[in-house]
């Protein structure tokens, strides 16, 4: 048992040292004493201090992680931003060329009905003329 508690402390982040000492003063056969307490609480502290260790380095990188996103996403702001301009400007073109289209289709209209009117006006100014 003492070899695996050895073991297991060691893998936490305990130096060999203290985990002698710890695995030593959990033995049964071992009559506790104030240092025994001592060397609970340097194991406990240690162990803190690689937790606290731990942490500051997660943070870190999370907050270098954070700036890498949020450059990332100016980035993509940016790029939709001038693809949105692109976008809109040809749907003006687009808009444009629509709106010369139905001018064009509209003129021609006008022109159809009074070709169509002329011809209806001429027809019936001939016939009124030689039914006289």
């Amino acid at each position: 048992m003492e070899k695996s508690l050895f073991s297991e402390l060691k893998r936490i982040g305990i130096d060999e040292e203290l985990a002698v000492s710890v695995s030593a003063s959990l033995d049964p056969d071992h009559n506790a004493s104030k240092k025994d307490v001592l060397v609970m609480q340097e194991a406990i502290m240690q162990i803190q201090l690689q937790s606290e260790r731990s942490y500051l380095a997660l943070k870190s990188d999370i907050t270098d992680l954070r700036s890498e996103v949020r450059t990332e996403i100016s980035g993509l702001r940016s790029e939709m931003q001038t693809e949105i301009s692109g976008l809109r400007s040809e749907m003006h073109k687009e808009t444009g060329s629509i709106r010369s289209e139905l001018g064009n289709m509209h003129r021609q209209y006008w022109i159809t009905f009074g070709g169509l009117i002329t011809t209806i006006i001429s027809v019936f100014v001939v016939n009124w003329y030689f039914h006289l």
